[in-house]
């Protein structure tokens, strides 16, 4: 089976790109949010790293409920892989976000990181993964950017999705994979994470409150 994950397509998309050296202070600040949201302690990586101290203090002012809810309403750092269907084959598309169960099967995808606040493709990519991952309709989907940066304030920004942007996220990856005759991807057995298709059900999650 051939999977598909976003670094993969950022090769497809950007092939005449450098590898963008890792960001660690990145790396890191990932880790702190996520095992705070796991109840885990993280003073010693706070201490050493101030910035990402900061950082963790705007989210709790940009969105306080992700230190609130607990799992498995609420997921963080989970996979979610969804089966593209192309002219040549049948690939899988993964990725790995931070999901909140809302009530009438509506999902809260929501994403912290060092970036500009605006819709990019990888954004793109993971809304229409996570509809079709979860069996959603894209109207019962939304996307929360907690855009953060170096000195100035974070921003929060609220994306709806619908059947359009949907069905052409879709295209979109299509198109970007029939542009390559082989696509670099990694060959790997199906994971069995929580947000696989055949080992996750929406229903049997409890809903957070908004």
């Amino acid at each position: 089976m051939q999977v598909i994950s976003i670094t993969d397509l950022t090769s497809l998309v950007n092939p005449t790109r450098l590898a963008v050296p890792i960001d660690t202070e990145q790396q890191y600040f990932q880790l702190a949010m996520k095992q705070t949201c796991m109840k885990l302690p993280t003073e010693p990586l706070l201490v050493a790293h101030p910035q990402i101290d900061r950082w963790m203090m705007e989210i709790g002012v940009l969105f306080p409920e992700v230190f609130e809810w607990e799992p498995p309403q609420f997921l963080v750092d989970t996979q979610f892989i969804a089966k593209l269907c192309t002219n040549e084959k049948d690939v899988w598309v993964q990725i790995n976000t931070n999901a909140a169960f809302l009530k009438n099967r509506y999902v809260n995808i929501i994403e912290w990181t060092i970036r500009l606040p605006a819709l990019n493709w990888s954004d793109k990519v993971k809304m229409w993964i996570t509809a079709e991952s979860l069996s959603l309709p894209p109207e019962n989907l939304k996307l929360t950017i907690l855009a953060l940066h170096p000195t100035h304030p974070g921003k929060r920004y609220e994306i709806s999705w619908d059947s359009q942007q949907h069905e052409e996220t879709r295209d979109w990856l299509v198109s970007v994979l029939a542009g390559q005759a082989a696509p670099t991807t990694t060959q790997v057995r199906l994971p069995l994470a929580i947000a696989t298709p055949t080992h996750f059900d929406i229903k049997k999650i409890a809903e957070v409150e908004i």
